[in-house]
């Protein structure tokens, strides 16, 4: 990469070498505790604690069940007791379930970090069970409804333990299928893989598909409007959408289509761009051989997002960077170095 933008695409590495092997195990009497998050005295992230997991019949905790935290910056660490007392009074869930780990009530890590934990296929179980991410939790949203739709246990019940513990007469616990800012397993590409055929999207490359520019122009002006801190301004916004529109990009603001649709149209592009972030994380869906144009911003702004070298490296996207500091009248100099003016 020069001081002016990148000049080549290149799939990038894991950030981190991945620690653990998929595997699939069944408790007999799973016994969940209740969610909880607080603060770690650190100077430092991972600067703060969360628990709630699986343990066994006896309270031994299936370390499986656990988020592994703390990498790229990730706030997070799990911090479940090796055993817990049971509590006989516990709700139970009759019938056989899976673990889908943390429901977590955002779009762009709900389906790159929870629905890639129902990796397994072919499991006949009677609903589906997670761990709520964090207090705000109050119930399955349309949307996480419709985007669990598209995965191959679609249409089933879902029970997200938050403030009292569980007890599952049969769970099937994976591992995560993707640990963020770390890596991501195979099993989570089948699933977005399978989330886009469900949606209509291709399975391959498609070299004439349209190139799709995400935009965030409406996204951040609605967070303005909500007195809400933005990683950009409204007048670089506006010039992206514009320079790339100029290049034959088609500008979509993903966020004002069905989630189905958002994940169709990813599936069918040839070039994804976007400022780094939430939107650009429906690259997951795309096949593999699509170039993913990562737009760095005040968070990040000379340097890829973890989480987005994850998708990529799982994916096989070749990707590239354009610094935050590169100003939107010089990207159709940058666009033509890449082969896409």
């Amino acid at each position: 990469m020069t001081a002016s933008g990148p000049t080549a695409w290149a799939v990038p590495p894991f950030p981190h070498e991945p620690v653990d092997e998929p595997t699939l195990s069944l408790v007999e009497d799973a016994y969940l505790t209740r969610m909880q998050r607080g603060p770690l005295r650190t100077v430092r992230r991972p600067d703060r604690w969360i628990s709630g997991a699986v343990h066994s019949a006896d309270g031994r905790l299936v370390r499986d069940s656990q988020k592994i935290g703390g990498l790229g910056g990730n706030r997070l660490v799990a911090a479940d007791p090796n055993r817990v007392p049971i509590a006989a009074d516990a709700r139970r869930l009759p019938g056989t379930w899976l673990y889908g780990g943390h429901w977590i009530d955002h779009f762009g890590h709900f389906v790159t970090e929870t629905l890639p934990t129902l990796w397994p296929r072919d499991l006949r179980v009677d609903g589906l069970v997670f761990h709520a991410f964090g207090p705000a939790h109050a119930g399955v949203l349309d949307w996480e409804r419709t985007a669990l739709d598209l995965t191959s246990y679609a249409g089933l019940p879902v029970e997200v333990v938050k403030t009292e513990p569980v007890r599952v007469e049969r769970l099937h616990v994976p591992t995560r299928g993707v640990v963020v800012n770390g890596w991501a397993h195979p099993g989570a590409v089948e699933v977005w893989s399978q989330m886009a055929r469900t949606a209509g999207g291709r399975g391959a490359l498609r070299t004439d598909g349209p190139r799709v520019f995400l935009s965030r122009t409406g996204f951040n002006t609605r967070l303005r409007e909500r007195g809400e801190p933005t990683r950009s301004d409204a007048g670089r916004d506006h010039a992206l959408d514009e320079v790339f529109a100029r290049t034959n990009f088609e500008v979509v603001e993903p966020e004002r289509l069905p989630v189905a649709d958002q994940v169709r149209l990813v599936a069918g592009a040839s070039v994804l761009a976007g400022g780094a972030g939430t939107a650009l994380h429906l690259s997951a869906f795309a096949p593999a051989g699509v170039r993913v144009l990562e737009i760095g911003d005040t968070r990040s702004p000379g340097w890829q997002v973890p989480h987005q070298q994850v998708l990529d490296h799982a994916r096989e996207h070749p990707s590239a960077l354009v610094p935050a500091e590169v100003p939107p009248e010089s990207y159709p100099a940058v666009l033509e170095r890449l082969g896409l003016a």
